[in-house]
């Protein structure tokens, strides 16, 4: 980990960072699938999730997946869920990104990624029926349920197209990884 915080600037750090909490909202924000229930949407936001764990590692996910969300809840008529989507989508980003793991050539490691995104949408799912059941109650929140597993299986098919050509034609993207 050393040699790779070395090789990597804190400046290029900060603006992947930025940048990544910037397609995280923006994902987020445009396209949203209200669901009248619990007051709540459905959102392309967990592929940028999920690419930025695979990406650029654990702890860029979970900052550019939780404040990414957030911003796009407080930019729509959603702001409630604001504190609860910083929260379940920056320690989603944080799971799939310890659990995914880091490799040292472009080659996809399935089956830690199967785990890292079977612990992703836990996370999500779970973060969302807690979430829906404090703000409109349990029936509404499990009435929630089908939809998070829909959105979190978007989010994974869009990473998983996308992450290996990206690491492959930028292979010192391996080296971006915090």
């Amino acid at each position: 980990m050393k040699e790779e915080s070395s090789s990597f600037p804190p400046a290029l750090r900060l603006s992947l960072l930025a940048i990544m909490t910037a397609v995280t909202t923006v994902m987020t924000r445009l396209v949203q699938f209200p669901f009248a229930p619990t007051r709540g949407y459905y959102h392309l936001g967990d592929a940028a999730v999920y690419f930025t764990a695979l990406s650029f590692g654990p702890f860029t996910a979970l900052i550019a997946g939780g404040v990414g969300t957030a911003l796009a809840d407080l930019f729509s008529p959603f702001a409630q869920w604001a504190p609860f989507s910083l929260a379940i989508h920056g320690l989603q980003g944080l799971a799939v990104g310890l659990i995914a793991g880091k490799t040292g050539d472009s080659r996809v490691p399935v089956l830690r990624w199967i785990l890292a995104f079977a612990a992703g949408t836990i996370l999500l799912c779970g973060g969302y029926l807690a979430a829906g059941t404090l703000l409109t109650g349990f029936g509404a929140a499990l009435a929630e349920l089908p939809g998070n597993l829909g959105q979190s299986v978007v989010g994974i098919v869009c990473a998983v197209l996308l992450t290996p050509p990206i690491r492959i034609a930028l292979p010192q993207i391996r080296s971006w990884r915090w």
